[in-house]
Parts: C-alpha cells; structure tokens; sequence
C-alpha cells in the first residue's frame, strides 16, 4: 500500500469528493480527513500507482494530489565530537529555591580543578589543536570541550614538543585576532606560562565574568582552532557550564550579561498551551513511580519536593491529546530527544522561559526526526480540533495556544535544489510548500501562534551543512516574511503571515554559522551550543553531574526559546483564544524593537551583529562614461567612512528593479532589416523578443536593456527613419538612439531603459509608422539603465569587486562588463550598496547556495506538473540581508537587526526618594529633585524610563514633571496664601507608583501684570511718535493700581523715572508717547506698577524703542556707452528725512545675469567711474551703488550696464595669387579691434567673377568663413577670379577687405631619373628609385617664345647653389604609384602604398620575386596626362651557410664515430657530400653513398683510422658557389676493460693479504699501479712495486690504525686510464665477536603490523669467530621512530645482557603502544666479555587491536570458543569479530565461518548444524574488527 494525499476542490465538500473519487477508483481506501484544509488522505495498492496522480488531477472535484512521502525534519545541527572535562573536588547547586524571581544560569559551581592536554597535530596538511585528557591518551579535534564550571581553575598543558610556536589562547569570537573585528585576546582570568613546546600551559579560571563560550585560537597562526573544514569551517569552543541563553534574552546589551534569568510576576507563561510538533517529549505518557521516566525539567515548580511522590508526578506538565496517540507509535513518547529539548527550552524549569505553561506532545516525527505530509497534517488538525469549542476534542477552556514548529522541508539542497513555489491561485496543500498554506489556515482561521524554526542552512551533495541559506528559499518559513518583488520574486503569496520564524545566533551575538536569514526569519534567537539537561532524564536524575547535559546546535532551538518568550507574553497580558486578532499581536510583539532600555517589546535591535549592511544610495547614483566598461557609484557622504579605503573588496550593488528570484532575463540585440518601397511603409524582416519580425509596418516587441538595430536598405532620402515617443512626437531620451534620420545603408540603434510604446517614423511621410512595445524584463520590476548599461542585470550578477574609489566625490568604481552607450547619470531613488567583509566573518558572506556550484530551481505547480527539467533558475543575488529584509524597504538601510528579548523581568525597584512630604518651598525658588527610580530596574542593565503623574495640577506651582527622567524642576510661583499639592508618580514601563507632596508659602499681596508693552518704532525726521502700552495688572487684594515710566540709555544696566517733557509725554499713565528724536534710538522703557498694600512693586518686560532713517535715491544710474577702450561712468544721488550722512558702495555684476554682484573696491563715491574697457570683458556687465546711513536700511540703486563697442582695423590685406589647374590657391587676412582682439573677429570670404562688380559667398573650397580661404580644384574658368573678405565682430561694424585677383595655370608631368635593374639576395629588400617634375604655363599657352639666349657665370666661393627659383610656387607636386609584373611586362599590377620616388619591396623570395619587373607611373594633380618610367628587372639570389661545423671526436676501437653538420638557407633544401683525407689534409676524397647531413663511420681500426680528417661539400640550386666545411680530426682510443674488481678481504694480525685485479685490452697491452688510501680514500698513494695483476701486503698487524684501502689503475698510452673500485683490508685481532646478520620481528602479512603490542623478535645464529669464543648474551634495544625515545634496552635491566632470550624475544607488556612505529637493534656478547657492534636499526609497526588470545578449548563436536577481552588503541571500539574453522592450518576451505560477527565479540559456540568428525584435529581462528568511536 502507499499512501495519496488528495486536495479537494473548494468547491465541492469533503463527503462529496470522496464519494466521486472512491465511485471511480474503488481500488482506494479511505483513511483519513483533514477538514481545515481540504485534504483526504487514502491507500492505494501496488498494482494501481503507476497513472494514479495523473488521474486525480485530472478530476473536477481535486484541486492536487500527490503520494504521501517523509519530506520534512526536525533536522538540528548533528552532535558534533565533545570533550567533558574532569574536575576535581565536588559541584555545588547555584541557583535559589524555586520560585524566586531570580535565578542563576550557572546552576553548578565549583572550587576544583583540571587539566586538558593540548598537542598540535597535522591534519591534510594543515595544523590544528588536538585534545587528550590524559598526556598519553588518544588526541583528537572536538567542536565542543564541556563541564567548566564556575569557580574552577582548569589548565592546558602545552608541554608536547609539537605545540612549539603555537602560544594557546581564548577569544569571544572564532579564530581571536585573525578574525576582522573580533574580540582579541582574552586576558581576565587567564595565566599564561612557561614555553610551548617544553613547560607551557594556558590556565584558565573561571569567574562570574568570564564568557560563558569561548573559542581558542593559536595568537600567530589563524585556522589552528578549527573543528572542521571544507564545506564550512566550525570551530571548537571551551564552554562554561551555563544556561546563558537565558542571561542573553534578558539584557538588550550583553554589557551587562550577569549570569542571571530574572522573571516578573505572571510571565513564566502560566494559563498557556504549548504544541510540540516534534519526536515527542519524554514523558508524555505519564508514566508513575520510583525514577520514572519523567524529565525533572517539565515538573510544576510548585511540586517538585519529591520528584517520586504521587502529587508531584500528577502535576508533570506534559501532556499528550487524546485524539493523537502519535504518527510513529501508540504513544507520544520521544525516542529521540529533539522533542523534549525543544520542550525544556520553551518551558523548563530551570533551562526554560515559561516554566509554568502546561505541554502537548504530538509526535510527528521519527526516531530519525524525519516526518510525513500526513503526519505533518494530523498533528496540526489535532491541534485545531484541541482549541475548537466546537469540536468533540476540545480542550474545555479558552487558553491561548502556542505552536513550536521546529523542522522544515528537506529541500533545497545539492541533491535536490528545487525550491516549491506557493503559487498565486493555486494554493494545492500538496509537496512541501504545503506548510506555506496550511500554517497560513491556522494562524488566520484558528487563531493559533506558531513559532517555527528557520532552517539550518544548505546541505551539499554529502549531507553537510555548507552555509546558511536566504530562509525564502524555504518552504514553511518564508511566509513568515514580506512579499518579495513582484515579478520573479521567490516568495509572493501567503506572504507576511501572522506566524514567527526564527533563526539563531551564537553566544558572541554572532549569526549561527548554519542559521538561514533574511526575509522570511521574523527575529533571531541564541541556538548555538546552548547547554540545557539531557533529554532522558529520569525523576532520579540529579542537576550535579556536567555528563548529564547536553550541547546543541540548530535553529530547531532558537525556535522554542522564542516560543516561550511569546508564551509568557500571552499570560502576562492575559491573553485568550478569544483575543482579537492574537496571532498578528504576537507577530507585532515580535517585530518591534522599540527604544534602548525598553522592557516592554519582544525584541531589540543589538543582535546579530554580523550582517551585510545594505546602505541607500544618494538618488541617481550611477555614472557611466560613453565607450566605457565602468561604472560609478555615488554614496551618500556621510558613508564614506564605511565605503572608502576598500579598494579590491567585494560589494552587494541593489537597484529598484534587482531582487534574488527566479527568471532573470539576458539583454540581447536584434537586428532587423529595413526598407521603404514606397511613400506608404516601411518593410521590416528579422527577429525580436516575440520572435520573427516581418511585414509592413512591422510591430517590434522588446525588454528594457534590449538593443534593437533598424539595418536600412537602400532607403530613398526622402524617408529619413526616426524612433520617437509618440505619433509625430520628440525623438526618444531614454536614451536617445543613435543614427536618428538615417536614410541609405545606415543603421538606426536603440537600447530602451524604460517600459513604454514607442515608435518608428518617417518623418516626411506620417503614414510610415509601426509600434515599438518596451516591456520590463521577466524577474524583475523594471530593469534600471544608465547609459546603456543593465544595473539591475548586473547587480543580480554576484558580488562586484571595487576597482577604484574617490573620497573627494565619495564614489565608488566596479566593472560593469560592457561599454557603456553614452555617459550619463541615472538610477532614479531606491538603490542600496553593501560593503562585504569576508575577513569579518559576514553571515551573508557563508551562504551555502552563493559559495557553491549548486543552482537552485524553482518549480511553479504547473512546472512540477509538468515533469522533471521545467523549471526556473533561482537568481542569488543581490542577497536579503539580515533579519526579516523587506524588498519594499525604503529607509537608510535594508538591513535590520533584530534579536529575541525577554521584557517580562522582575520589575522590584528601588525609587530615588522616598514617598511622602518633599519640602516647603517659598516664591521664586529654583527646585530640581529626582522623584524617579534609582539606578536600573533589572539584571543591571539602565532602562527606559516614562514617568505619568497623577493628583493635584501642580502646574500652578511652577514646577513640572520631566516623563523620561523623572525629575520634578522648575522656578516656584505662589500664590499670596499658603498651598499644599498632592501627588503620585507613576514608573508606566514597571508600572510601579510612589506617593508625594510640597507646600509652597504665600508671596503677600503682589501685582501680577496681565498686559506687557510691545517694542515701536519711529522715522527720524518724519514727525510722527512712538507709542508703548497700555499696560496692564491685577493685585492680589483688588487694590488700586499706580503707574510709573522709566528708561534705560545703556541696554538695561539703570533705570531713570520720566517726566513729561523732553519729547516725552504720558509718563504717569498706561501709555508713553515718546517722539522721533534719532538720539533716542536703542533707548528701553518699562513701567513700575504698584499698590497702597502690596508687598513690592512689579515691573513690565523692558522694551526697546528704534528710531530708524530712510535713505531716498533721487537720481538712478543710466547707461554708459563707451567705446573701447574708454571707460565707463554712473552716478547716484540719495538723502534722508532729516539729512544724515549718506555712504556709498558701488557693486558688479559680471555674468551677465545682473543678479550676482561684487563690491567694487575703492568705489565709495556717488559717481564711480571704470578702467579702462574691452568688449569682451565689459559689455554688458551690471553696476548698481548699495547706499547706507546709520540706522537706517541699505539701499541698492538700480542696475546699469557698461555698453561697450568697438572697431575692426585689418592688418593685413589678401594679395593676388597664381594657381595651377587641378590644384588649389589661398588667400589670407588679419585684423584686430580697437579693444586689441583679433579672436572675436569673424570673416566671410566672397567671390567676384565681374571684375568686383557684384559679391556672392563663397560655397565652394574650405575656410570660407576663416581667416584663411582655400578655393576648390582650380580649371581655367577661374582664371581672374576676384576674392575678399568680410569681417564682423560683437559690438563692431562689418567692413570688407581689399579685393585679391587669381590667375589659373596648365600643367605637364615629365621624368627626371629613369629607375635602373637590381640584383639582391633573398630574404633582404630591393630599392627602386626615379624622379619626376612639372611644367607650367599660362592658360592658352604663350602667344610666341624667344630664341633662348646663352651665357657663362661662376659661382662664388664657400657656398652652394639654392633652390630651383625659377619654378612658380603654385606649381602642383607630382605624386608616385608603382606597379609590378611578374609575367616579363604582359601584365602589371598596382603595388599598395607604393607612392614614393623610390619603393623599397617588402623581403624578397627566390620563388616568388626572382625575375620580376618594375615601373613607376608619375601624375600630377591638373595634368593632362600621366607619364611611365622604363620597365627594371630584379634578381633574386639564394643565400646558406653552414650554421655548425663538423666536431672532432674521440671514439673507441671497435666503435663508430659520427661527424654531423647544420646548415641554414634563404629558401630551398641543401645537397651535403662528405670526403675524407689520410694524409693530413693533402688529399681529400670522395666518401661513397656519405650524402646527408650526418655521416657515421665503419667500425674503427686504432691502426687504420686515427687522426684521419672527414669535411662535407654543401651545395644549393640557385645560389652563387657551393661551401666546403671545416674538418672535423678523429681520433680512436684503445679500450681496457675490468671484468673482476678487488674485493674487501679480512685477515687475522700477521697474515698478508692479496688483492687481484682481470682486465683486458682492444689492441696492446696494459701498465698496471696499485696505490693505497689511509684517509677513507680522500687521498692515493702509488705502492712501490705494485705493478701486476695481483697485489700481495706485507705481514699485517692489529689494529690497523687508520684503516687501509686499496685500488689499481690500469694505462696504455693509446687508451683511457682505468682506476678499479676501492677494496678493504680488515685486520682482525685474534680473538672478536661478530653481531647478528638478520633481526626479524615478526610481521603478520595480512596487517603488515606485528600481531600484538607483545611481538616476537629473531636474530641469525651466533658465529663464532675465535676459539672457544661462546655466546653469553644479548642486548635488545628498541626506539620509537617519531621521537627516537627509547622504549626498552636490554641495559637497563641487564648490565651485562639477557642470558635467557639470545636469538629470540618477546617484548614484555606495555613497552609498546597502538599503531606506532618502532626500530629495534641487536647486538652479541661472549663469555670473555667481548661485544659486537649493534646491528643496523630494523622498523615495525604495532596494529591498532592486540591479537586475541584463545582460551582453554575443552573438546566437543560443538566448543564454545573463548578468548580474552580486547585491547584496542584509543578512539576505537570493538566492532564485530570473522571466527573460522577448518581441519587444516591453511584454514582452507573452512568448515566454518562467521566473518563480521557484531554479536560475538569473544565467545562463539560452533553451531550445531555443523558437523565434525570424530577423533579429528581441528583448528580455530579469530579476528577483531574495529573501527573509530
């Protein structure tokens, strides 16, 4: 049977499609409904599946279907190797008596001690810390070393030689120092001592402030503190025993981390529901008695007095839901721990947040914590169904529910990177995007909360986690985030759902390295080694022991962190099911940060810390440059410290229109053929986006960042092609194409940057239009373009390296990887720009699917449907950074950091002041006091504070309350009675109040003044008068008020009463009148207000009277209108009322705007006249005079300008000219201004062919409107043409020049020099050279020419002729072409960029230019005809040498000799012939058949061949002569030959020794000289007489002191000397002993390791050397190869060896260690005390398991085989055993075998279906098998 899983159509009922369904398909069996989401699930039989799906979908009444299938999993990070540490002394409990508001994260503490032993060990080739907690133990890498507690001193032993140069040290923060913006060395607590290497430790003490997770690190090599490598680097921590994720959710800053969980009052999440989802939780069963299986975590803390009594386990809050008896087994029990951890994190007493909620177990998951879509799906019905009032399986009460969700889909990975899209309108519920639409149902429909986990990251094709993951790559999650871009986007529907996911952070407030991010993960949470008890706990277990927690890693525990958090929130604020709108509540609690200090949001904005920052961009920060591959980007000023000094790092660029989604689409150019057949259409033919483009005005469909190419076709000029915005409209801008216009061949191109219809337009004809449709490209809202280039294609490219920088206009440069079209800058608003710091461990910097090869797929439904291969490729960047990123953002960055927060802290305060009587304050007096709380309100972190009062208004008194602060300030105003305020102060964030009351004292009677003067003001001169009041007062009493005024001339300081007079009048009155007097001015005034009874006067506010003057201009300043370079003259006339001194400031305004002017220096008269004046820098400019008078305003005159003008004076006038036809002829002029310039002249050159009757422009030839006009060619009709010009400047008036006459020549082209013939060798060049001239005449030819008339001169002395004078300077310049033939003059050819008098050829070949001919044609421009230069011949020559001569060899007799030769050649191949000479080179003659360039001679005769000469003859067709080469001389050696050398011979003292030497020789006879080396044959000696064969010493004697070597060299004068090998004479003494010749350890060779750490070691037997000599005694010494550190020597036992194991020992037990090479020598010692010398060092290897040992076989047809326990080296475990029997040794065939046994281990009994024969031998065998723990 499988399983189907059926969505029914939300048409139809449940009922009904299960009646069609099973009416078609009878073959299925119904199983179950899931009525929340429409959903059956049935069984199919095997026989049916095949078409099944297929069929379903097919169905009116099914919405999907799909097989039920284990696609989701809890999934946490694997449980890494750990280390526990071994302290010594006891543990103590640290934490309160249960239900304090404050407890202690470190619940265990100690005073004792321990030691970790640290080697350095090569792994891969890189070097890395391995631990052992014994010196001598096994060393290995562990990701967590755990069990330090508080209060113990533990030390790292650094002593192993291998730990030299690798100093131990901690961190907060992965590799220390080598980390970018890492915390550094540790040093608090830390001692550091001695040397590593030799006597080094780190110890460490652990304190109250010491980090509760520290990474170690070596402080000079990074990387050394790595766990793992590869896919991710993990590192290994040190961790302190601490529940420290409780500590961290409680501090918004880890300053004041304290190692506490303080909990307020109804926060610990009583009268809440928890749904686990997950493998169970221990307990769940509830089961009873004595130790039962009950986690002491999950008690109510109000019972756990006897966590074995019968109220205690009755009141275990976990519980299962009756209608769930879990999808893998009858019950909810967790058979895998991942359950219960979630549920003791979310709620345990002690490692928990709401320790009071009550537990619903739902498993859902495997032992494997994998789970089905089924079973995904029954558990959240039943957890619907528990939580509906309606339903039979309700709960009976209106708690509020609060789901974890810790597990995801198993998708995407590197096996399977698809991602499911939750496609809009066709929400299936099927695959795994199924969590997307249900968990949508519940939230909304159901009202209940669901926390869920965010994913642990990428998993690549081995399974392992290689980075983290974009969580809206997810299904499930992402839904949790904000809708991504609408177009292409990953995730669109269902977005923003109104349920929490969660991703983890580490201790360091780092992102988890394995942590998904970004939209989709609503906040983070700590869920790195967090530490909590282990999930099999028993009601027995005890908090003491550290090997009775666990460490673990994943966002499955960020998950319930904060799912407790949320259920805390719902029983502080009294929340229920009923709650409107709870889920979002909670949504809305989970996203908001608030204010630093706040306690009462859900999260804060301190962690993590380590996202990529996207920062806004200034609007329109792209700047490309035409042409260029660059592109600049402009940041905001205020970032540069951020941006700047990062030259060859990396950024993440984000446009408007860039998102990381799906189908992303590639610019692409089209090119469509165009042409115009007539005055109606345009025909188009080619291809666009919508595929072909064909027809009459043609539409052209196309996306932004497309270039589109209009290639016209021999279009009529009368259709000029254009591309406009609309019908008849502009040209387009955005941006404007290239070739607008265009007729003929040309190309019109466009790339468009902005969606839109435009169109294609002639512009003479309207009719001839056709569409142009812009659309955005598929995957993105709008494609930005700049220039040219797709920023939005380029910022979804990766990551960009910065190419250059500039901090003066705080820019940016990447490659854009393409020239831009134009220079421009764009980019509109909404760009961001993040800065990516690998070496700062940046989260987004890890991404799994960014740092892989994989690419991610998403898949629609209908894709899905449609099969394998249909899909989308995802589009990583630019990357979602941070936590909950919303693509919609708009603010300074994208990128928010958001971290869980407990608020719901113990909120006992302590206020600054008591309550009660403050103080009686009397009138006026200055009152500041702190009413506020005093110091920080919990765990010691400072708050926020917001204060409210409430009581009496004590406003009336003076003082006010300060709401954040707290503090009562202000100045007191009393009344003239006693009064007493009330009052209460309110802490609103604690909610704590504190009551409190002052008195103020009566004034007396005062006069309160109710109407203040006001300032006035006056014209000095007018007449008028200045008027203060009225004023007025009320007295306390009602008593009748008095008036006075006073004035103060010096700003306040004394006051003087007034009376009337003086300019003064009313002075006794409410109102003064003062008159316009300018002395006055600046004069203040206040009045005294007094009654018969009041205790002082009261005085008004003082006031301040201005006297201020106007300045009159009567006469304005007009124009001037010099002329240049006169100056200018203004004038200004000006007064006031009462004729005050005026000042005058005259102002220019030179940019011709009149609007921005200059003080003019110097200028302060009422008439300002100018310098001297020039048009340019004077016309036009702007003067005005600024006026001013004391106390009055300035005033500015009109404006007048400086009209300047000018004169034009030429300086130069044309002359006439002479030109010749076919050429050109110039005529020039110059002039200049009377303002002295020339550059603002310009000219017009005109024509006249009247003699200078009438002008015309001129419109032929160039330069017309220059100083310097050129005519076109010249004919003879211009001849006495008349030419002008006409010059004008700004501000002049036009004048002409002189008029100058052209008179027109004939020309004849003549040769000077005729070319001659060349003869040059190949691979060189050949040079050609002629001359040519010209002849001139007047048009028409002269009318008759003279006899010429002869004469003689002589030229003076010292100097050379000149120039050729007599030629007229017009006269054209002839001009060159060459040409070729190389069939002798039938045909010539035109010779490219010949066009000198002289042509150089390119090089020359025999083959292709040998023979050839040339010819020059001469022209000249006007000529009637071209001349032709005589045909030259060339020759071509070949040309080779001989490139190395023959060498002389040596050869022996009996050889050949081999004599060779190289030659190079132009061209062609050589022809070689050797000859050889006899006689000294006389005569040479011919060798036969010797015709290569090598030549090896016969074998050699010393007699007949030596000293004979050999050369070769080299010859080559085509070149001058043959060469002869140089001789090569040989010469032929005889050869002696060695065929047995000495040999090393040993002798007793006083014995000769002879030593023998057989050689032969070729030809002749041998010289033989024995010589002798006493130096270790560093030096010879010749030994007199030693001149045979054989060599015989002299009697020897012992010792031979130095030692004696011996060697013969062999001659003939006609030969090689021959020196033999060295032989060694050994005297022996009389009497010695020799060593062993072979040491054996026994190897086994199926292993190639010895059998056991015990292994059995031979020798060869004794020799005796002398008589009687006997052995004695042995000496075994054995070392260890990696160290040398001997581990056994005989000495050491044996002063005088091991009598008992001579040939033969077995090393003794526990010499040797597991799997380590060792060397072992041997050497022999006789009765006389003579010793050999050890032997030479012998290896061998231990294996990692000792050899079984087999114990006793009783004899039975079936023994029971016993053998010792195993002993296996460290780290290993015994695995199986291969037991065998056989009847013979060979142990072939068995009779028996089990091989790979993991049962019997040691003990085996033959089975009895084997049968053995009786009175048999038979033999046995066992092996161990084991691999690594």
């Amino acid at each position: 049977m499988k399983k189907v899983i059926v969505r029914i159509n939300d048409n139809y009922s449940i009922d009904q499609a299960c009646a069609a369904i099973l009416k078609l398909y009878g073959f299925l069996s119904f199983v179950e409904q899931f009525r929340s989401f429409q959903i059956v699930t049935f069984d199919c039989p095997a026989a049916y599946q095949s078409n099944l799906i297929s069929q379903l979908r097919a169905l009116n009444v099914v919405k999907n279907a799909t097989w039920d299938a284990e696609v989701y999993s809890g999934d946490p990070m694997p449980t890494e190797a750990s280390l526990t540490v071994d302290t010594s002394g006891s543990s103590n409990i640290n934490t309160p008596a249960e239900g304090q508001a404050t407890s202690n994260t470190r619940n265990i503490t100690t005073s004792g001690s321990g030691t970790i032993y640290v080697k350095v060990s090569n792994i891969g080739g890189s070097d890395f810390f391995v631990f052992s907690q014994t010196q001598g133990g096994t060393y290995s890498r562990f990701y967590n070393q755990t069990g330090f507690l508080q209060g113990g001193t533990y030390a790292f032993d650094q002593s192993d030689s291998s730990n030299s140069g690798h100093p131990f040290r901690f961190s907060e923060t992965q590799d220390g120092t080598h980390t970018t913006g890492g915390t550094g060395d540790l040093t608090s607590g830390v001692v550091v001592s001695g040397t590593p290497g030799t006597d080094g430790a780190t110890t460490l003490t652990v304190s109250s402030s010491t980090p509760s997770i520290l990474y170690y690190y070596c402080a000079t090599h990074s990387g050394m503190g790595r766990f793992t490598t590869g896919a991710l680097d993990r590192y290994g921590t040190i961790n302190i025993h601490d529940f420290w994720h409780l500590d961290r959710i409680t501090k918004q800053d880890r300053q004041y981390l304290n190692r506490q969980f303080s909990q307020g009052t109804n926060a610990d999440g009583d009268g809440v529901d928890i749904y686990i989802l997950d493998s169970g939780v221990r307990g769940a069963s509830r089961p009873t008695g004595n130790n039962a299986a009950l986690h002491p975590e999950l008690y109510d803390p109000d019972f756990v007095s006897d966590l074995n009594g019968t109220a205690e386990q009755q009141n275990y809050r976990v519980f299962q839901l009756s209608h769930f008896s879990g999808t893998y087994g009858s019950n909810n029990e967790d058979d895998a721990g991942h359950g219960t951890q979630c549920a003791i994190l979310a709620a345990g007493r002690t490692a928990g947040i709401s320790k009071r909620a009550t537990i619903y177990a739902l498993k859902c998951f495997s032992s494997s914590v994998t789970g089905s879509y089924s079973g995904i799906l029954a558990a959240y019905q039943a957890v619907i169904d528990h939580n509906d009032s309606g339903n039979a399986n309700y709960k009976g009460n209106n708690r509020p529910a609060v789901i974890n969700a810790s597990f995801g889909p198993g998708i995407p990975t590197a096996n399977s990177p698809n991602i499911e899209l939750n496609d809009a309108g066709d929400d299936t519920g099927t695959d795994e995007e199924m969590l997307d639409d249900i968990e949508g149902t519940i939230a909304t429909s159901n009202k209940i909360i669901i926390v869920r986990s965010a994913g642990n990251g990428f998993k690549n094709s081995s399974d392992v986690t290689a980075g983290p993951l974009q969580t809206k790559c997810v299904a499930g999650a992402r839904t949790a985030g904000y809708t991504d871009n609408t177009l292409g986007g990953i995730n669109n529907v269902d977005t923003n759902q109104n349920k929490i996911t969660v991703g983890a952070t580490s201790y360091n407030d780092r992102w988890a390295i394995f942590s998904n991010y970004g939209s989709g993960c609503t906040t983070v949470a700590p869920g790195e080694k967090i530490l909590l008890p282990a999930y099999d706990w028993t009601a027995n277990t005890p908090y003491t022991s550290t090997t009775n927690y666990s460490t673990i890693d994943g966002t499955s525990f960020s998950g319930p962190i904060t799912a407790g958090i949320i259920a805390a929130w719902c029983g502080k604020n009294g929340y229920t099911l009923t709650t409107n709108n709870i889920c979002g509540l909670a949504k809305a609690f989970a996203r908001t940060t608030g204010s630093t200090g706040d306690v009462r949001t859900g999260t804060h904005g301190n962690y993590p810390i380590n996202s990529i920052v996207d920062k806004k961009l200034i609007d329109n920060p792209y700047v490309t440059l035409s042409g260029n591959s660059f592109l600049e980007i402009k940041f905001n000023p205020a970032d540069s410290a951020h941006f700047l000094g990062n030259v060859g790092r990396k950024v993440q660029l984000r446009t408007t229109g860039s998102t990381a989604g799906a189908g992303s689409s590639t610019p692409t150019t089209y090119n469509i053929t165009t042409t115009a057949p007539n005055s109606s259409v345009y025909t188009l033919s080619g291809t666009d986006r919508n595929g072909s483009v064909s027809g009459s005005n043609a539409g052209v469909g196309v996306y932004v960042g497309d270039t589109i190419n209009f290639n016209l076709s021999n279009v009529s000029s009368i259709h000029p092609f254009y591309i406009r915005v609309s019908n008849g409209g502009s040209n387009v801008t955005t941006p404007t194409a290239s070739g607008q216009g265009s007729t003929g061949n040309a190309t019109v191109s466009w790339t468009p940057s902005v969606a839109g219809t435009y169109y294609y337009q002639c512009s003479n004809h309207p009719g001839m239009i056709g569409t142009i449709t812009v659309s955005n490209t598929t995957g993105s809202s709008g494609a930005v373009i700049v220039g040219g280039i797709n920023v939005s294609t380029l910022s979804q490219s990766g990551w960009l390296t910065i190419q250059a920088e500039n901090a003066v206009n705080n820019t940016i440069t990447l490659y854009a990887g393409n020239n831009a079209s134009a220079g421009t800058t764009g980019g509109g608003s909404n760009n961001y720009l993040a800065l990516i710091k690998s070496a700062d461990l940046m989260h987004e910097s890890y991404d799994g699917v960014v740092s892989t090869a994989t690419t991610l797929r998403s898949q629609t439904d209908t894709q899905e449907s449609a099969g394998f291969g249909t899909y989308d490729n995802v589009t990583y960047y630019p990357v979602d950074s941070g936590v909950d990123f919303n693509y919609a953002g708009s603010g300074s960055t994208l990128t928010t950091k958001r971290g869980a927060f407990f608020p719901f802290i113990d909120s006992n305060v302590t206020w600054a002041r008591s309550s009660g009587t403050i103080a009686t304050y009397a009138n006026g007096d200055s009152v500041s006091i702190d009413l506020g709380l005093s110091g920080t309100t919990f765990a010691g972190e400072p708050t926020l504070e917001f204060y409210g009062l409430s009581g009496d208004a004590i406003g009336s008194s003076g003082l006010a309350l300060d709401t954040s602060t707290g503090i009562l300030s202000g100045t007191i105003t009393s009344d003239y009675i006693d009064t007493t305020f009330n009052f209460t102060v309110t802490e609103q964030i604690t909610e704590n109040a504190q009551a409190y009351s002052f008195t103020t004292t009566g004034t007396g009677v005062i006069v309160n003044i109710t109407q203040q003067p006001s300032p006035a003001s006056v014209e000095a001169g007018s007449g008028n008068t200045a008027s203060f009041g009225p004023v007025a007062g009320i007295s306390s009493d009602g008593s009748t008020i008095t008036f006075r005024w006073e004035f103060s001339s010096n700003g306040g300081v004394g006051w003087s009463p007034l009376v009337d007079g003086g300019g003064y009048s009313g002075t006794i009155t409410n109102t003064l009148t003062v008159d316009d007097d300018f002395a006055k001015n600046t004069y203040q005034f206040r009045c005294k207000l007094d009654t018969s009874t009041a205790v002082q006067p009261s005085y008004t506010t003082p006031v301040t009277l201005t006297v201020n003057r106007v300045i009159t201009i009567s006469n304005q300043p007009t124009n001037s209108n010099p002329i240049a370079p006169a100056v200018g003259s203004f004038t200004v006339a000006a007064s006031t009322l009462d004729t005050a001194t005026i000042a005058f400031q005259w102002e220019k305004s030179e940019n011709g705007d009149g609007v921005t002017f200059a003080t003019i220096g110097g200028a302060t008269s009422a008439t300002y006249t100018t310098p001297a004046t020039t048009y340019d820098a004077d016309y036009g400019d702007y003067y005005r005079c600024v006026l001013s008078a004391t106390g009055a305003s300035n005033v500015t005159s009109s404006v007048a300008q400086n009209l300047v003008q000018r004169t034009i004076s030429v300086t130069s006038q044309p002359t006439n000219a002479t030109g010749s036809v076919g050429g050109t002829r110039s005529f020039g002029v110059a002039a200049t201004t009377s303002d002295s310039d020339p550059t603002a002249i310009t000219f017009q050159w005109q024509v006249s062919i009247t003699s200078g009757a009438s002008w015309s422009n001129v419109s032929t030839g160039s330069g017309g409107t220059t100083a310097t006009y050129t005519t076109e060619t010249l004919t003879t009709t211009q001849d006495e043409y008349q030419y002008r010009c006409l010059l004008s400047a700004t501000g002049a008036t036009t004048i002409p020049s002189n008029a100058a006459t052209l008179q027109v020549e004939t020309v004849t082209v003549v040769v000077t020099n005729q070319p001659s013939d060349r003869t040059v060798d190949e691979n060189t060049t050949a040079t050609f050279a002629t001359l040519g001239s010209v002849t001139m005449a007047p048009v028409g030819g002269n009318a008759a020419s003279s006899s010429f008339d002869t004469d003689q001169f002589d030229t003076p002395s010292g100097g050379g002729g000149g120039g050729f004078e007599g030629q007229s300077s017009h006269e054209p310049t002839v001009t060159y072409q060459w040409e070729k033939s190389d069939n002798a003059g039938a045909n010539w050819s035109t010779l490219g960029g010949a066009t000198s008098a002289s042509y150089t050829t390119s090089t020359l070949t025999y083959a292709d230019d040998n023979a050839d001919q040339y010819r020059c044609v001469i022209s000249a421009v006007g000529a009637a005809a071209d001349v032709t230069t005589n045909a030259v011949t060339l020759t071509v020559q070949r040309t080779f040498s001989i490139t190395a001569q023959p060498s002389n060899p040596t050869a022996n007799e009996g050889a050949t000799a081999a004599f060779s030769i190289s030659t190079t050649s132009s061209s062609g191949t050589p022809t070689y012939q050797w000859e050889r000479s006899d006689d000294n080179g006389s005569n040479y003659v011919t060798v036969s058949s010797a015709t290569n360039a090598s030549y090896t001679t016969p074998t050699l005769v010393h007699a007949n061949d030596d000293e004979d000469r050999y050369r070769c003859v080299v010859s080559l067709v085509g070149a001058a002569a043959s060469i002869t080469s140089n001789h090569g001389l040989l010469t032929v050696l005889r050869v002696i030959s060695i065929s047995q050398q000495p040999v090393n011979t040993g002798v007793i003292e006083g014995q000769t020794a002879t030593l023998s030497i057989t050689a032969a020789i070729t030809s002749d006879s041998i010289a033989y000289q024995w010589q002798k080396s006493i130096d270790a044959a560093a030096n010879w000696t010749n030994v007199n007489g030693a001149n045979a064969s054989s060599y015989t010493t002299p009697a020897t004697t012992f010792p031979t002191t130095p030692s004696e070597q011996f060697r013969c060299v062999l001659s003939n004068s006609e030969a090689t000397t021959v020196t033999s090998t060295a032989a060694t004479i050994t005297v022996n003494e009389s009497e010695f002993v020799s060593g062993p010749t072979t040491v054996t350890p026994f190897i086994d060779t199926d292993t190639t390791k010895t059998l056991s750490r015990r292994p059995v070691i031979t020798t060869s037997a004794y020799v005796s050397e002398y008589a009687g000599s006997t052995h004695a005694s042995t000496f075994w010494r054995i070392r260890r190869v990696s160290d040398n550190v001997t581990v056994y020597d005989t000495a050491g036992t044996y002063v005088n060896g091991d009598t008992g194991n001579l040939t033969s020992f077995t090393v003794p037990t526990s010499v040797l260690d597991f799997d380590t090479t060792y060397q072992v020598q041997v050497k022999f010692r006789d009765q006389n005390s003579l010793e050999s010398a050890y032997t030479a060092a012998i290896n061998f290897t231990t294996p990692f398991v000792d050899q079984p040992e087999i114990q006793t076989i009783v004899p039975a047809f079936n023994p029971t085989i016993n053998v010792d326990a195993i002993a296996v080296k460290g780290g290993y475990q015994h695995t199986s055993s291969d037991w065998q029997f056989a009847a013979t040794t060979a142990f072939s065939p068995p009779v028996h075998q089990s091989l790979g046994n993991p049962t019997n281990l040691t003990s085996y009994t033959l089975p009895v279906n084997v049968t053995l024969n009786a009175n048999t031998t038979y033999y046995v065998r066992i092996r161990f098998n084991v691999n690594p723990t």
